[in-house]
């Protein structure tokens, strides 16, 4: 598990030119899921996964439950544990992961014993309440923390999961769908969950759906309103996975390259299921020239950008730098349906906003909507709100704001992309860093 990090500042200058070829760092969403499904039976290879803080934490909780999984150079082999994880010791530690955590509860009662699952940092005040009624209501014995089933969650395992039918409400998170879907094929019973309400952060879904697939489980649905897995199915993947581009972290190159100028291509950007591939046509719809070859997307900035309005209900990894983009921007920017983006590593209707506005940007929010309006942002001191996606959002500012900014608590970004430094490096941007 990782530990606390050493506090690290970053100062961003104002970039003279950025350009140069990367490649994207790996999907983190595919990477997750591939290590844990990967784990629950077979034996296989996860090709170009991602190791970053929230993965790590994945591998290091599956090699507990009994998974084999070993580096080998860029790959992992990964042996599962059949189905019957056997746990070592009480207690599992998830780490800042919101995801391995919401993935995992329904996975760890198919151990026995009594399990203590914790959390580090803003993790443990995030409700996990979903999930957590749910399985208690299926006969699962665990509980929560308060009303809301905040860590620590404490399991009376028994090594199964009985299934059956669920009424899931979709507006705060799609990860609970995600989390019973994959536990589904080693439950007593059929799986059948229905959708209440709009599903939020629907992509995230279709990823957990294709890994799924690919290792041979069949999941029957009607669109986002209700899912069906036969129980008893077997984890049989034919090959190994190979794990490609990550659109969130991508974006923040790209939309460096937008705002400076440039001539910057990303590679390894495949046509999958991540819902930030939209990040794309937001900036198209912006102003940007997005170039596509094959996998590989070409800016060549600067660009006039004007201001739109984005539906940011299934992508909200993309919100902070759509918040820089939108300060940079001609007019108004408005981001809307992301109500859900108060139970983020920060609050990220309230923190981006906190802290552009400290280097003059004009925004304003209500519950569920995001207004930025076009302003001659300024050097300044700012926090990275120990967000990784806002940290990299305001270093992209940086490089665009004569005087550039100095960016206190950027030790986070490691959680998702920890060559974000490097990788902006190589491009050119003048990026110091400081303990």
């Amino acid at each position: 598990m990782s530990g606390k990090l050493q506090s690290k500042t970053l100062v961003v200058r104002q970039a003279r030119r950025l350009s140069g070829t990367v490649q994207a760092p790996p999907s983190k969403s595919y990477t997750h899921r591939a290590i844990i499904i990967g784990s629950l039976d077979g034996s296989h290879r996860v090709m170009n996964p991602l190791f970053c803080d929230d993965t790590r934490n994945t591998i290091a909780l599956f090699r507990k439950l009994g998974a084999r999984i070993e580096r080998n150079g860029k790959n992992l082999v990964v042996r599962g544990f059949a189905g019957r994880p056997e746990l070592r010791g009480r207690g599992v530690n998830v780490g800042e992961s919101g995801t391995l955590l919401r993935l995992a509860l329904s996975i760890l009662p198919l151990a026995n014993g009594n399990i203590a699952v914790k959390g580090e940092g803003s993790l443990r005040g995030r409700p996990n309440r979903q999930v957590v009624d749910v399985l208690q209501n299926w006969g699962v014995v665990m509980k929560g923390r308060g009303r809301d089933a905040k860590l620590p969650i404490l399991i009376e395992a028994n090594g199964l999961i009985p299934g059956g039918k669920a009424v899931v409400e979709g507006g705060v998170t799609s990860q609970v769908i995600s989390s019973l879907l994959i536990a589904a094929p080693f439950a007593e019973a059929d799986t059948v969950l229905e959708v209440g309400g709009k599903l939020v952060s629907r992509p995230y879904v279709d990823i957990t759906i294709d890994v799924l697939k690919w290792a041979g489980i069949r999941v029957e649905r009607s669109g986002y309103r209700r899912f069906c897995v036969r129980h008893g199915q077997k984890l049989r993947p034919k090959n190994n996975f190979t794990v490609h581009g990550d659109y969130s972290s991508a974006a923040f190159l790209l939309a460096a390259a937008a705002l400076t100028e440039s001539d910057v291509t990303v590679t390894d950007l495949v046509n999958d299921c991540q819902g930030d591939r939209k990040s794309l046509g937001i900036l198209r719809a912006m102003g940007a020239k997005v170039e596509r070859t094959n996998d590989a997307v070409r800016l060549m900035g600067p660009f006039k950008l004007v201001g739109i309005d984005i539906d940011g209900a299934d992508t909200p990894d993309l919100v902070p730098i759509l918040s820089v983009l939108g300060c940079f921007a001609k007019g108004t920017t408005r981001i809307r349906n992301v109500a859900h983006l108060v139970h983020k590593e920060s609050n990220r209707l309230t923190r981006p906003a906190a802290e552009l506005r400290k280097l003059g940007a004009r925004i304003s929010f209500t519950r569920d909507e995001l207004v930025i309006k076009h302003a001659r942002l300024h050097s300044g001191s700012v926090s990275a709100s120990n967000d990784h996606r806002i940290a990299m959002a305001l270093a992209v500012a940086g490089c665009a704001i004569d005087g550039g900014v100095t960016i206190r608590g950027a030790e986070c970004i490691s959680k998702s992309y920890p060559g974000f430094v490097s990788d902006m490096r190589k491009l050119g941007a003048r990026i110091g860093v400081s303990r």
